[in-house]
């Protein structure tokens, strides 16, 4: 049976642009000159710049029973670059190899909104491991808490949201699969008790799939190559971060957004080196950086993705016309203000899965006293047929 959740439909429609710092490769073969090859390799290096980062996704996403059945996604790019940067230029079998970092101007993200005078609250889970042995190189097993703590911190400073670390919950066993499989640890009444514990309206998980290394350690007297580090420098190698993103409307347990990213910096510690993830000498080194872009396209990306959702807010008392919702002043809610009531429904299409629909109810609440933390707010015109009542709630568009 399909999953009825009227208000995710809406959400579900996500377009997303970045405004970011990426980085492109060209390629180009040396026939005539040297300097015909680097223009060639240097434009096809901003073209793959271009689809990298500044590529407007269209992407529509129906899920059955847990698995996503249909996922449609359009694109289009129509960059505009700030700064550019030759990072690094190889010449090798008559090949010219240009890799360049360019800052990509920002585009409208979205129409304006009602929803854009509130802040969002969101809450940052920590994130999984695919491959669990990736993070020995370094000691770097704390990426599953801190790389999310520090994409909460940032995504903190953007203007209209509200965000909180939770960082000790996860929410995938089966990192392989996640998220078209729904375990029933965390079905969709799971997600929607963390929301509701953490009280947020959005929640933000992830799988970190590949932190490999594209060198290999030969080591003929492993007893004796710290002490042979002592006195020469480790060669250099590529080492990635991939990261796949999951965004959730928590009241519905929805999947309304997913995105991947990645990057790739030098990898110049030692084999025994223990410089963990986060330390200092972590953020100062190549990777280190290649990380900190990847921590950074993040926040960028979910900061201007929730701007463009919907406000809500759970009627948490309800009287006769009067009612208290769970937003208040540090949601941006002022007295005057005019939200829209849902009707919320839950019910059972599995022994040990839980459902939930929204739907309109044709209702205007005006806000009038206002709270830090919440607000209330009284009924315009006639009461509608359905009683309005707790954990139905106010949204603004």
């Amino acid at each position: 049976m399909w999953r009825a959740i009227t208000i995710s439909l809406l959400m579900l429609f996500s377009v997303v642009s970045w405004s970011k710092s990426v980085t492109g490769t060209g390629h180009a073969k040396i026939e005539s000159d040297l300097e015909s090859a680097r223009d060639l390799a240097y434009r096809r290096a901003l073209r793959d710049a271009t689809l990298q980062a500044n590529v407007r996704v269209t992407s529509t996403e129906i899920a059955q029973n847990g698995y996503i059945t249909q996922d449609n996604i359009r694109m289009q790019s129509n960059a505009e670059f700030g700064s550019i940067d030759v990072v690094s230029e190889v010449i090798e079998n008559n090949v010219v190899t240009l890799k360049v970092r360019a800052e990509v101007a920002p585009e409208p993200f979205c129409t304006p909104s009602k929803s854009q005078n509130y802040n969002k609250r969101v809450a940052v889970l920590g994130f999984s491991r695919q491959k669990m042995d990736e993070a020995t190189l370094g000691h770097l097993d704390a990426i599953e808490r801190e790389m999310p703590q520090r994409i909460a911190l940032t995504m903190g400073s953007y203007g209209g949201l509200r965000v909180q670390p939770a960082t000790h919950i996860g929410l995938y066993p089966d990192t392989t699969n996640a998220p078209s499989r729904s375990m029933p640890d965390y079905s969709l009444s799971e997600l929607s008790r963390i929301g509701r514990d953490l009280g947020v309206q959005y929640v933000i998980s992830g799988v970190i799939r590949d932190m490999s290394n594209r060198g290999d350690y030969q080591r003929e007297e492993l007893l004796i190559q710290p002490l042979l580090d002592l006195v020469s420098e480790p060669e250099p190698i590529a080492r990635r971060i991939s990261v796949d993103l999951y965004v959730y409307e928590a009241y519905s347990g929805a999947l309304v957004h997913r995105s991947a990213y990645s990057d790739e910096g030098n990898w110049t510690e030692s084999e025994f080196s223990k410089a963990g993830f986060g330390s200092q000498n972590f953020w100062k080194s190549d990777y280190g950086f290649a990380v900190e872009r990847v921590i950074e396209n993040i926040s960028q990306d979910m900061a201007m993705l929730m701007n463009c959702q919907p406000f809500m807010a759970e009627i948490l008392q309800a009287e006769g016309n009067q009612l208290r919702i769970n937003a208040g002043a540090l949601d941006g809610l002022r007295p005057g203000d005019t939200l829209t009531v849902y009707r919320t429904k839950e019910h059972y299409e599995h022994p040990v899965r839980l459902d939930a629909s929204m739907n309109r109810v044709e209702t205007i609440v005006k806000v009038g006293q206002v709270q830090p933390h919440f607000a209330f707010a009284e009924i315009t015109g006639s009461m509608p047929v359905l009683q309005i009542q707790m954990r139905d709630m106010v949204v603004a568009w």
